[in-house]
């Protein structure tokens, strides 16, 4: 039961602002409808019954500050400090704190949880607790919503922390909940259904966030500076950007509530769409009526194009603006330095031949070791490479003990110059390449250090991969075939886009790399 002044207290809230932050701390909440104010504050300090949850939905900021109350049993008018504004409006969303804009203190009914929590808090727990929440709980501010499993990647890949280890966390961490929800979502188009990590600021806009992304739709991916993310986990926006530092201090300038108008910004920005409507409803407000507000406007744009947006994949326009003025240049120099090719491939005699060999390797594999029963390979036309894909991993997994073995027992009745292209086989190998550049003869692709000029099989392999989308990673095999290097006719190519610093890196490693005709 609440006590007379809690009771009282709550008839302050409104019961939206109760039920957002209620329904982030309960996993089984009520609905709106269904639940009364006094209910759902009861419901949230039966969870800090535990004062294990407590340590869990807390920061180390927020609990320093609970322990600045804790200690200190006189007002403390540095509790009330600016410098704390972050930490109080956390912890009363919370519902861990009170004030009555002279003191500040922590509710009766959950004091003594609150003191057993700060007696068993391992302090270095918390700070790594805070290392992944702080990247994961800014990632997805920044994109607004995206696949639960990249939060992951991108958390795991940025701390250093285990990919596992950040699964487990953010899947069961009370405070990274407290900030994101995750839901399942069925993608057609993949025909699948996977976890996706809203950002819970965002959860009215959800949808509008993915409309704006498949029209803005941009397949940079942003540079992830852990400082930036950092500064925008305990800030809206980020603080240290001149512009959006300058945008901040004139808004508190104006006559209005500027918190509730930073949080209309921000879904503005988040969203990328356009301000007409945003700087209108500034105009409306009565005491702006009289306001000239032109130069406002002018911050206001210069501070929203440096604001990531999720319709842009958390870009910033400018980011967003560069990228595609850089992806133009890089298709203007694509079409002038490309090169149609001429004879880059086997002629039919020898592709026939090709296949004759490599066809039989993979049937006398799918026969050793029972992959697909029923399937004939050698011999056949029209094979679904899909129906391959595992053969040929087996096959490339056993090279040299097949190789040796198909040529020992002759299965197809080989000819002697038949075996010794066979057994050539054993000096191939399979991987992730990418191909770099088509020239007249030849198509370049790349291994590391290394760069293998190969040749299609029936046909030139730019008319396989489009120019335009080099440079491209693809899994396939590099095999040695007569007095050429050729691949397995098959590309798997990875649906990744890859930014232009990675694009100029790419080739500049080309140009300095060792070309290889022969192995």
């Amino acid at each position: 039961m609440l006590s007379r002044k809690m009771f009282e207290r709550i008839n302050w809230y409104k019961k939206e602002y109760i039920h957002d932050y209620y329904s982030r701390i309960i996993i089984d909440f009520k609905d709106y409808e269904k639940i009364s104010r006094t209910k759902m504050l009861e419901e949230v300090y039966k969870v800090y019954d535990n004062p294990e949850n407590i340590l869990d939905i807390c920061t180390f900021k927020e609990l320093k500050y609970l322990q600045m109350i804790i200690e200190n049993s006189k007002p403390m008018p540095e509790l009330l400090d600016s410098k704390y504004d972050w930490e109080r409006d956390m912890l009363h969303k919370k519902f861990l704190i009170q004030d009555d804009f002279k003191v500040v203190f922590i509710p009766d009914e959950i004091i003594d949880q609150v003191k057993k929590a700060l007696a068993i808090v391992d302090w270095s727990k918390v700070k790594k607790a805070d290392e992944i929440n702080e990247i994961a709980v800014s990632y997805c501010k920044m994109l607004g919503s995206t696949i639960f499993y990249q939060v992951c990647t991108i958390t795991s890949s940025i701390t250093g922390i285990n990919d596992e280890e950040v699964f487990n966390h953010l899947n069961h961490n009370r405070l990274f909940k407290f900030y994101v929800y995750v839901y399942n979502k069925d993608f057609q188009h993949l025909n699948q259904t996977l976890p996706v990590a809203l950002y819970n600021d965002y959860y009215t806009i959800g949808n509008e966030i993915e409309t704006e992304r498949k029209k803005q739709g941009i397949k940079a991916v942003p540079s992830l500076d852990v400082e930036f993310l950092k500064r925008y986990f305990y800030n809206d926006f980020d603080i240290k950007n001149p512009k959006i530092a300058k945008f901040i201090k004139e808004i508190k300038k104006l006559p209005i509530l500027w918190h509730d108008a930073l949080r209309i910004v921000r879904e503005y920005a988040i969203l990328n769409i356009d301000r007409t409507p945003l700087k209108q409803s500034f105009k409306d407000v009565p005491s702006l009526q009289k306001h000239n507000l032109t130069s406002f406007f002018h911050t206001l744009d210069e501070a929203m194009d440096e604001m990531p947006s999720g319709a842009l994949n958390g870009l910033t326009p400018n980011q967003a603006k560069n990228y595609r003025m850089e992806q133009e240049q890089i298709k203007h120099d694509k079409e002038q330095n490309y090169i149609k090719q001429q004879n880059a491939c086997l002629s039919k005699k020898d592709a026939d031949l090709f296949y004759k060999i490599y066809f039989a390797l993979l049937e006398f594999t799918n026969k050793k070791f029972q992959i697909k029963k029923d399937l004939k390979i050698y011999q056949q036309n029209h094979l679904n490479p899909h129906d391959l894909t595992n053969i040929i991993a087996k096959f490339w997994e056993n090279k040299e003990t097949l190789t040796q073995e198909f040529c020992q027992t002759n299965p197809y009745k080989f000819n002697s110059e038949e075996l010794d292209i066979t057994s050539n086989f054993q000096k191939g190998f399979r991987g992730h390449f990418i191909v770099v550049k088509f020239e007249e003869e030849y198509t370049a692709v790349m291994d590391k250090d290394k760069t293998y000029m190969i040749k299609g099989i029936n046909d030139n392999i730019d008319n396989i991969l489009s120019y335009q989308n080099l440079p491209v990673v693809v899994t396939t095999s590099i095999i040695p075939f007569k007095n050429f290097l050729i691949y397995d006719g098959i590309f798997y190519e990875f649906s990744i886009s890859l930014g232009s610093n990675f694009t100029n890196m790419i080739n500049q490693d080309f140009q300095k790399s060792l070309k290889y005709y022969h192995l």
